[in-house]
C-alpha cells in the first residue's frame, strides 16, 4: 500500500485523476491532492469470493482495510454458505501481518481480502489466499466517473484562466475578499495603483495587513459607489459591493480606477462622438436676436434644459426648432452624452423603425451582417431629437410610447429588451391636437411628449430680430464666397424686411441673404433685396399667409375672430397685433380684457 502511495505522488505531477481500489485507494486519497476514484467493492463481489473459498475450506477469514469496517454483513454470508467466517480490519501493513498470524493460530486456512498484499502475506504463513474481484460494471463506472471529473477539471481550468486573463488585462484595480475578509484576489492593476505586491497580502485577512492604502480602499467593507479617494497623490474612483447569495454575505469586491485615466477616456469618447456628428452643433449663445419675445423663449428653454423631462418644441417651419433642441441638450446635465437627431418625416415607416430601434443579423432581407444598433441605443446617456414628430406613422407611435414608458428597446428580430437612458426632445410644425382629431396621432403619446412645451415665435412676430439676422447672414456668406459686401441697409429696405411676412421664417431669410451675396456684383445690395422681395409671390399681399377666414356673425363676434386669428399669426405679440389692426395698444388691451 505504501508503494502505491509513492507511485501516486510521482504520477500526480502529470495526471488529473487516479483510479484505485480498496485499502490502497483509501491510503492514496489521504496523501495526494488530486481526485481519487475508488473502484467500488460490492457485497456480491465479497460473497462470491467467500462462496468459492467455502467449497474447499471450512474456516475462512476475511481481511479488509479499516475504512470498510461494518460495511459487509458476514453473519448473513455465514448462514448462506453454512461455514464460519471470521473478519479482520487493519490500518497498516504491520496490523495486517499480526492479524494473519493470529488467524493462522486460530485454524483459519484461507485468507480472503481486497488487496494483493493480503495474499502475499498469507502464503508466507502457509495459508491460501483469495482475492475479491471487482465486477466489470464497477470498473467501468469508476473509469466513467474519472473521465467526467477530468472534463469538469478542464472546464474549471479554462474558466480560471479566462478569469485570470480578464483580471490581468483589466484597467481597473480589483480586490476580492471572502466572508472572513481574507484577500483572495488582487490583480496586477491593483498592485500598480496601490503600490503593493500581491504576494505580500494574498490570503491574509485585510484587517491584519500593514498597508494603509488597502485599509483606506476597504473602509470596513461598507458598500460605496463612485467614491473618490486620494492615494499616493492619485485620485481613485472606488466602488465597493457585497457578494450576497440567498441573502447571505459571501464576501466583498472592491474596484477602483485612476480618475485621470477616466477623464482621458471621456475626452477620447467625446472626440469620437464629435467625428460621428453625435454632439450638439450649437448652444443658446448662438441664437441671435434682441427681441423680448425671443429672450423669453430662450429663458424658458434654459429652464427646461436643467431637467430630464421630455420637451415638445412647437413652431412654424424654419423658426429654428433644431437649434433650440441642440441648445437644450448642450446646457443639460447630459451635455457630455450624445445628441442624436432624426427626421420622422424623411424616412418610410420600415426604414424609420430600423433606424430608431436597430435590428439583429438576419432580421430581414438586406440586413447588415452583425445587425445594427438603433438610434435609441446610440443616444444612450444623451438626447434623441425627433423632428417632425407629427408625421410619424401610427404603428411606430405605439412602439415609441412603449420605449418612453419602459425605458427599454427591442431590436427588430431580437428577443431581449435593452435598457436605454435617453431624453426625448420632439419638434413639430403642425397642430398635434388637430392630428389627434383626424386619428393620425395618438392621444397617449401626445400626453407623454407634451410635458414641457416650448413655442418658438415666428420671425414676423419679432421684427426687431430680422435686421440682426440679415446682417449676420450677409457677413457669413460673404466669407464663404470670398466677397466684401456692405451690410448697411437703408431705412426703406429695413422697413421692407420688417413688414414682410416671412412664411419660411429664419430659413427663408437665410436663403434670401445667400442669394443676395451670390448675385451681388456691381449692383447695390439694398436694391437687390428690394427686387427679390418684389418678385416673391408671398410679398404681393395676396397669399394665403396674408389672409384669414372668419364666420359671418355679429360685429363684436367677427371682431373677436379677427383679433384671435391675428394674435396667433403674430405669436401673441401685442405690439404687432395693434399695429396690424391700426389701433393703440391701450385700445387693444381694452378689447382683450372685454373678450377675456
Amino acid at each position: 500500500m505504501e508503494d502505491g502511495v509513492t507511485k501516486a505522488k510521482e504520477f500526480a505531477r502529470d495526471i488529473k485523476v487516479i483510479i484505485s481500489r480498496g485499502a490502497t485507494g483509501a491510503l492514496i486519497k489521504k496523501n495526494v491532492d488530486i481526485p481519487v476514484v475508488n473502484v467500488e467493492i460490492a457485497d456480491f463481489d465479497v460473497f462470491l469470493a467467500l462462496y468459492e473459498s467455502s467449497l474447499e475450506h471450512d474456516s475462512i477469514g476475511f481481511f479488509g482495510y479499516d475504512y470498510k469496517k461494518g460495511h459487509f454483513n458476514f453473519d448473513l454470508f455465514s448462514k448462506i454458505i453454512n461455514k464460519k467466517i471470521s473478519y479482520f480490519y487493519y490500518k497498516n501493513d504491520l496490523e495486517l501481518k499480526k492479524m494473519l498470524e493470529d488467524a493462522s493460530k486460530q485454524g483459519i486456512t484461507i485468507a480472503v481480502g481486497t488487496g494483493a498484499c493480503i495474499l502475499a502475506e498469507a502464503l508466507k504463513l502457509g495459508m491460501e489466499g483469495k482475492l475479491v474481484q471487482s465486477s466489470r460494471s464497477s470498473v467501468m463506472q469508476a473509469i466513467n466517473t474519472a473521465i467526467n471529473i477530468c472534463s469538469v477539471l478542464e472546464k474549471e481550468a479554462a474558466q480560471k484562466q479566462m478569469m485570470k486573463t480578464l483580471l490581468d488585462c483589466s484597467y481597473e484595480g480589483i480586490i476580492a475578499l471572502d466572508e472572513n475578509k481574507k484577500i483572495i484576489m488582487f490583480n496586477p492593476k491593483a498592485e500598480e495603483l496601490l503600490g503593493v505586491p500581491a504576494e505580500k497580502i494574498l490570503f491574509k485577512n485585510i484587517q491584519n495587513v500593514n498597508f494603509s492604502n488597502i485599509i483606506r480602499i476597504f473602509e470596513k467593507g461598507e458598500p460605496a459607489f463612485q467614491k473618490i479617494i486620494d492615494i499616493n497623490k492619485t485620485k481613485l474612483l472606488v466602488n465597493r459591493a457585497q457578494i450576497n447569495v440567498d441573502r447571505q454575505k459571501y464576501g466583498t469586491v472592491i474596484t477602483f480606477q485612476d480618475v485621470s485615466k477616466i477623464q482621458e477616456l471621456e475626452k477620447n469618447i467625446r472626440k469620437e462622438l464629435h467625428k460621428k456628428g453625435l454632439t450638439p452643433s450649437c448652444s443658446f449663445e448662438d441664437i441671435l436676436g434682441n427681441s423680448v419675445l425671443l429672450k423669453e423663449t430662450i429663458q424658458m428653454a434654459q429652464k427646461y434644459s436643467k431637467t430630464n423631462s421630455t420637451v415638445l418644441i412647437v413652431g412654424e417651419s424654419g423658426t429654428g426648432k433644431e437649434l433650440f433642441a441642440n441648445s437644450i441638450h448642450a446646457a443639460s446635465p447630459r451635455a457630455r452624452g450624445p445628441f442624436v437627431a432624426v427626421n420622422c418625416a424623411a424616412l418610410p415607416e420600415s426604414l424609420l423603425e430600423s433606424e430608431l430601434f436597430g435590428y439583429e443579423e438576419g432580421a430581414f432581407t438586406g440586413a447588415k451582417k452583425g445587425g445594427k444598433i438603433g438610434l435609441f441605443e446610440l443616444a444612450h446617456g444623451g438626447s434623441l431629437f425627433l423632428d417632425e414628430i407629427g408625421e410619424m406613422p401610427l404603428g411606430l407611435q405605439a412602439q415609441l410610447l412603449r420605449v418612453i414608458q419602459e425605458k427599454k428597446v427591442m431590436r427588430i428580430g431580437g428577443n431581449k429588451l435593452i435598457p436605454v437612458d435617453v431624453r426625448i426632445i420632439a419638434a413639430t410644425n403642425i397642430d398635434l391636437k388637430k392630428r389627434i382629431q383626424e386619428g393620425k396621432f395618438r392621444l397617449d403619446l401626445f400626453y407623454r411628449l407634451n410635458i414641457l412645451t416650448l413655442n418658438i415665435p415666428p420671425l414676423r412676430a419679432r421684427p426687431e430680430d430680422i435686421i440682426v439676422l440679415a446682417k449676420y447672414f450677409i457677413d457669413y456668406f460673404s466669407k464663404i464666397y470670398n466677397k466684401t459686401i456692405n451690410s448697411n441697409f437703408t431705412k426703406p429696405v429695413i422697413e421692407l424686411l420688417q413688414s414682410y411676412s416671412w412664411p419660411g421664417n429664419v430659413r427663408e431669410l437665410k436663403n434670401l441673404m445667400e442669394k443676395c451675396v451670390v448675385l451681388t456684383e456691381k449692383q447695390e445690395i439694398n436694391l437687390l433685396i428690394k427686387n427679390l422681395l418684389d418678385e416673391s409671390e408671398e410679398y404681393d399681399g395676396q397669399t394665403e399667409n396674408n389672409k384669414i377666414s372668419i364666420n359671418i356673425s355679429t360685429f363684436e363676434e367677427m371682431e373677436n375672430q379677427i383679433i384671435e386669428q391675428l394674435s396667433k399669426k403674430f405669436g401673441g405679440n401685442k405690439a404687432m397685433l395693434a399695429k396690424e389692426l391700426g389701433i393703440s395698444r391701450t385700445t387693444l388691451w381694452k378689447k382683450l380684457k372685454k373678450k377675456n
